[in-house]
């Protein structure tokens, strides 16, 4: 009891001010007189112009709510749009690759790429293709739009492909127009470079290297790279710099060429540069 009336005490001035109020309005609305409707009349237009007003302020909760499941509609329907866009980009690929295959008489292996490294000394892709798929050490590996590299490794459901950036693969090239010979090369940094070009040899830029018969590993015929650049590089030889043919940070599907090297070609020429 004594809470309660400390309660009242403190708070007496506003229950009296309440009461007040609520005699006031007794009376205003007991009493008929026509000044007093007149009073009541105001005061309900009013109130109702009040009410009206506060009514068609938007619920502050109801937004949120209503932002948020827009927001997840918005994100849903970007994520399909971006799958629908991925699929059409994927759907012209294989079709290009399709078209590829169909058109060529190489006996291939289609694979997907499902790692790369491009910024090492020695880069390589990984492949969702292994022994399983009939995947051997050295087969080549190209593209619609030429070499890509060879297998240098192989599991029952996955490979290694070794590609040109790889200062370890040397590749026997020569170009289309004067069919002159090199060998290519890996600088590093994403510059190719073919050697034992002659000073004297027709190189131009905008030549054509493509793989030449004297390789064992590879296939003739395959393009390889566009000259960029041809100079001298000393009394002897030219310094050639080619782009590759094949866009590496882009590619995503590869072929592997049921090929592998000749056994037999292969040791008797190490025999021979052996001087056994």
């Amino acid at each position: 009891m004594k809470k309660i009336g400390n309660l009242i005490s403190e708070f007496k001035e506003y229950l009296i001010l309440i009461f007040l109020v609520i005699i006031s309005l007794i009376l205003i609305f007991s009493n008929d007189n026509t000044q007093i409707r007149f009073f009541r009349a105001i005061a309900i237009s009013s109130f109702g112009t009040v009410q009206s007003g506060l009514s068609a302020i938007p619920n502050v909760f109801d937004l949120q709510t209503e932002n948020k499941i827009l927001r997840e509609t918005n994100i849903r329907l970007a994520n399909e749009v971006s799958e629908l866009k991925e699929s059409r980009l994927q759907n012209q690929r294989l079709l290009k690759l399709l078209n590829f295959k169909e058109k060529s008489n190489l006996d291939v292996i289609s694979a997907k790429i499902v790692h790369k490294t491009l910024i090492q000394t020695r880069n390589t892709l990984t492949l969702d293709v292994g022994e399983s798929d009939n995947v051997k050490v050295g087969m080549p590996v190209i593209t619609d739009a030429g070499l890509v590299g060879r297998i240098i490794s192989a599991s029952l459901n996955y490979s290694i492909c070794q590609i040109i950036y790889n200062k370890d693969l040397k590749v026997s090239v020569k170009t289309r127009r004067s069919r002159v010979d090199g060998i290519l090369n890996y600088e590093g940094p994403g510059v190719i470079s073919v050697s034992n070009v002659p000073k004297s040899a027709d190189v131009v830029v905008g030549d054509l290297f493509i793989t030449s018969e004297y390789s064992n590993n590879f296939p003739a015929g395959i393009p390889v790279g566009i000259v960029t650049e041809s100079g001298n590089l000393d009394n002897l030889f030219k310094k050639v710099i080619i782009e590759p043919a094949v866009n590496f940070r882009d590619v995503e599907e590869v072929f592997i060429l049921k090929k592998i090297p000749d056994k037999e070609r292969e040791t008797i020429e190490k025999i021979y540069l052996s001087g056994n």
